[in-house]
This record gives C-alpha cells, sequence and structure tokens, in this order.
C-alpha cells in the first residue's frame, strides 16, 4: 500500500459519513448551510476551552509529578486521563446546549417575522379580493425547512465536520509530506527515503504498520474520526431534543425537576433507564436525553484510553468505540421514535401536507 493510496482512502473513509450527509441534504438548502457552519464555528468554541483548561491542568500534574516523583505513574496516567476527558466532555455539552438555546432564539424571531408577513399579506389580499394561497408558498417552505430534525441533522453535521478534522485532519497534515517521499518498492531493498527529516525519518509514524501489524496508524485516526463523527450527529440531535422539551418547560413557567431534589433525581434515573422502551416527549425525558449525552460521550472519550497506554490498544479501543456508536443508535431511534419533533411542529408539518394534498386534488378534478 502505497502512501497516496493510504492517505486518500482513509481521508475518504473518515469524512464519508459528514460529507454524505452534506452534499446530499444540507447543502442544497441555504438555511441549513448556514446553520452548519455555526455549529462548526461552536465546536471552534468548545475545542478552545478544553485547550485553555488542559493546558492550565497539564502544568498542575506536571509540577505535582516533579515534586512528588515516587514511581505512581500509572495513577498520575489515570489523574491526567480524567482531567483531559471529563472537563471537554462538559464542555462541549455546555456549548451545544448553549448552541441550540441561540438557534431557538434565532428560530422565535424568524417565525414571528414570518407570521407579521403571513398576516399583512392576507390582509392586503383579503382588501384587493385576491387569494392567498400562492403567496404562502415560499413561506410554507420555509417552515417545512425550519423544523428540528433537519435542523439538527445540519448543527451535527457541521460540528462533526469540524471535530473529525482535527481528530484525523491535524495527524495527516503532520507527516503525510514525509509518506511521500519513498522511491523505489518500500518493503524492499531498493526502495529509500528522499529526506525530509522528521520525527522518525522513515516516512511518518502514521505510515507504519501498529496495532499487532493489523493496520497502519492513520487507519486507526481515519476510523475513530468517523465513528466520532456518527456520535457528534447523534449528540447534536438529542441535544435539540432535551432542550426542546425544557424550553416547553421554562416557557409555561414550569420548572425542569418537580418534587424537589430526591424526587427529581429518581425520576431522571427512571427516563434514563426507559430509552430502551421510549422516554416520554416531557421535560424529564429531555433532561434523560441530556444525561445520554453526557455519559454516552465520556463512555467513549474513556474507551480510547488503552489507543495510548496500551501496546495494540487499538484491538481493545476500536471495537469498544464501536459498541458505544452501536448503543447510541439503538437508543436514540427506540427512545425518541414517533415525538423526535415537538407536537407543534408535527402539526404544521401535517397541515402542510394536506393543504398540498388538497391543491393537487384540486388540479386534478379541473
Amino acid at each position: 500500500m502505497t502512501a497516496p493510496s493510504l492517505t486518500i482512502g482513509t481521508a475518504l473513509l473518515a469524512f464519508s459519513p459528514t460529507l454524505t450527509l452534506f452534499f446530499l441534504i444540507i447543502l442544497p438548502k441555504p438555511q441549513l448551510t448556514i446553520l452548519s457552519v455555526v455549529a462548526a464555528f461552536a465546536y471552534l468554541l468548545s475545542a478552545f476551552g478544553s485547550s485553555l483548561i488542559w493546558l492550565i491542568l497539564n502544568a498542575i500534574f506536571q509540577f505535582s509529578t516533579n515534586n512528588n516523583d515516587d514511581g505512581s505513574n500509572s495513577s498520575s496516567s489515570i489523574g491526567a486521563l480524567l482531567a483531559l476527558t471529563v472537563p471537554s466532555v462538559l464542555i462541549q455539552c455546555i456549548v451545544r446546549m448553549q448552541f441550540v438555546k441561540l438557534y431557538f432564539s434565532v428560530e422565535d424571531v424568524i417565525r414571528k417575522s414570518v407570521a407579521k408577513h403571513e398576516a399583512e399579506t392576507t390582509q392586503a389580499n383579503n382588501n384587493n379580493n385576491n387569494s392567498t394561497q400562492e403567496e404562502h408558498a415560499e413561506t410554507n417552505a420555509l417552515q417545512l425547512q425550519l423544523n428540528d430534525l433537519s435542523c439538527s441533522l445540519a448543527s451535527g453535521t457541521g460540528y462533526a465536520l469540524l471535530h473529525t478534522l482535527f481528530l484525523f485532519g491535524t495527524l495527516l497534515a503532520s507527516e503525510s509530506h514525509e509518506g511521500s517521499n519513498y522511491y523505489g518498492n518500500i518493503n524492499s531493498a531498493s526502495g529509500y527515503y528522499g529526506g525530509g527529516g522528521g520525527s522518525t525519518g522513515h516516512g511518518g509514524t502514521l505510515y507504519q504498520y501498529s496495532c499487532g501489524g493489523v493496520m497502519p496508524s492513520l487507519m486507526n485516526g481515519a476510523l475513530v474520526g468517523m465513528m466520532f463523527s456518527v456520535l457528534d450527529v447523534f449528540w447534536m440531535m438529542l441535544t435539540f431534543f432535551g432542550m426542546r422539551r425544557r424550553l416547553r418547560s421554562s416557557r409555561r413557567g414550569g420548572v425542569a425537576i418537580v418534587g424537589g431534589c430526591g424526587g427529581g433525581m429518581l425520576s431522571f434515573l427512571r427516563e434514563m433507564t426507559s430509552f430502551w422502551k421510549g422516554i416520554d416527549d416531557s421535560t424529564q425525558g429531555g433532561n434523560a436525553a441530556l444525561g445520554l449525552v453526557i455519559v454516552s460521550h465520556l463512555l467513549a472519550s474513556l474507551v480510547l484510553a488503552p489507543n495510548g497506554t496500551m501496546e495494540d490498544g487499538c484491538k481493545i479501543a476500536l471495537p469498544s468505540l464501536a459498541g458505544v456508536v452501536v448503543l447510541v443508535a439503538v437508543l436514540f431511534f427506540r427512545g425518541v421514535k414517533g415525538h423526535f419533533l415537538p407536537m407543534d411542529q408535527r402539526a404544521r408539518i401535517e397541515e402542510l401536507r394536506l393543504g398540498e394534498g388538497g391543491m393537487m386534488g384540486s388540479h386534478h378534478v379541473e
């Protein structure tokens, strides 16, 4: 396997889920494209916050390790892993929630503007005795696009695309120039490396076989990036589901946790364990969805620990991460099946479909 073919193949593998969603579903709709780009910047903010915290915690760990050099490397490694993983997961969850909350605010402004435009158009057409059916076609199409399903998918795709670029693209850029400087057959004595130095002087560690000779390190990074991109889409969709239920409760003047701290915690745990049967379309169900995002994200991050702490650790990390992807997908589809969209959006979409059906029927009769 030559370096160029390996580079192209692993890049396609890493970015295939997000690029497929982007070009087939999101790019044809300008509103979803803009939302996807904004979500990508949201990931940049979360990565910036995680990096700042890691710099601070890493300096603390380095200082404590130098002062207490008693051979406890395993405990310090675990502490460093948790210090990097837990704050990063929490920051990304908070940024997702704030992004979705900001989107809901913008959505509310757009809907009020559309309603005002429709009212003015209806009044003007009534004064002129004209039909308002054609004038509302454009606003109906806009409202049909601005639903939680399409917008969460677009946001998750933008977020996942930049996350994959950070996970895999930075690795690829670090040593891809070295892997192209081989001449001849790299597995034979006639092949030689054309220079360029680098970390190893042998074409970059990413192109060398690892994990017991099963795959190159670049393939390992591509698989991790691909699976995390799928998880990012599910996590964003679950965040939309959870924040919509919490927002609906706050607008009604309710509270997110009812019945005291103990009762609220019991309700939350009950909803978390009911994903397999389907969660309620309620505030507690929304809290359970957000809880699933945090728990599954933390689990997906921790199962990658063998990649950096064990020899041939990808034999454990990759199947474990694939299991987390399957688990999140199953819980998502079973948990929110039939009620991912809020009731008002479901009613509006059904009304638009019935209206289009009536228009087609009337044209057929004519």
